[in-house]
């Protein structure tokens, strides 16, 4: 529990300089799997500087071109998510924190862009005692469209995790390999303007899809191969630092792997 508070405290500390783009969210509600269970949803990002693409959008801590040129650049996105629910069967219970470093190439005209990307990642329950550790290769391709008040991001690739993963119970490690699919889709729409005539917008909806294929890992505890998890985050700002959100989460995600299905509702920060 004293990670928890860690966390939860390093997480209020990241606050410094808020923004349009989330830094921040919080929000509390409950599953449909089991009948007393409830999510607690933390998020933020370590990013502050925008980059002109991303997964489905976003800032980066690094961005920065490759020898004056147009086209090839390199970046850093440190990322980190806690969702901490009361029924460990009904929720993913994760601690997420990942250093995804990478090379992007963005085509004539900044619509198509083609990302090259390495990524040591821990996924854990919200006590650590069932954990992974892990580096993610990864590639895919992302398509950006944007018009007058609303922005459209849809991205598509492949990526591959190996690793070892730590029970309770069990001093030895077991292998853990890990294919995904991942696609996301962004939308920002809504332009409006504060009567100080500050630009943001009120819309920000996120989508995501996995599909995993776990070739390697302990089958006691991961008996399967294949899983889904698919997830939908709504942000409806208030002001262009304040917003209200809602998220839903669908299927099996690690470490546990074990059914979740629910809705939370909370508040966003941003800068």
């Amino acid at each position: 529990m004293k990670k928890i508070y860690f966390l939860f405290a390093f997480t209020i500390f990241s606050l410094t300089g808020l923004a349009q783009e989330k830094l921040f969210s919080i929000g509390y509600g409950t599953t449909f799997v089991a009948k007393d269970s409830t999510t607690l949803n933390l998020s933020f990002d370590l990013n502050r500087i925008p980059g002109q693409t991303e997964k489905a959008g976003g800032y980066y801590f690094i961005n920065e071109l490759i020898n004056s040129t147009k086209r090839w650049r390199y970046y850093l996105k440190p990322t980190m998510d806690v969702n901490i629910g009361s029924g460990v069967a009904s929720s993913p219970n994760n601690i997420a924190v990942g250093l995804p470093v990478g090379l992007a190439y963005d085509f004539k005209g900044l619509k198509f862009s083609w990302f090259m990307e390495g990524a040591p990642e821990l996924i854990a329950d919200k006590t650590f005692k069932d954990r992974l550790y892990y580096f993610t290769t990864s590639t895919y391709i992302k398509y950006q469209m944007v018009n007058t008040g609303l922005t459209l991001n849809l991205l598509t690739g492949i990526s591959n995790s190996n690793g070892v993963r730590h029970q309770v119970g069990v001093a030895s490690t077991d292998d853990y390999g890990r294919l995904t699919i991942p696609v996301y889709l962004k939308m920002i729409a809504w332009n409006v303007k504060t009567k100080k005539g500050k630009d943001f917008n009120r819309i920000n909806w996120t989508n995501s899809f996995k599909f995993n294929y776990v070739y390697s890992d302990n089958r006691t505890v991961n008996p399967q191969k294949k899983y889904t998890y698919f997830t939908s985050k709504l942000d409806f700002y208030l002001t262009p630092n304040l917003g209200l959100n809602v998220t839903y989460g669908n299927g099996k995600e690690e470490p546990l792997f074990k059914q979740n299905h629910a809705i939370s509702f909370g508040i966003s920060l941003a800068r």
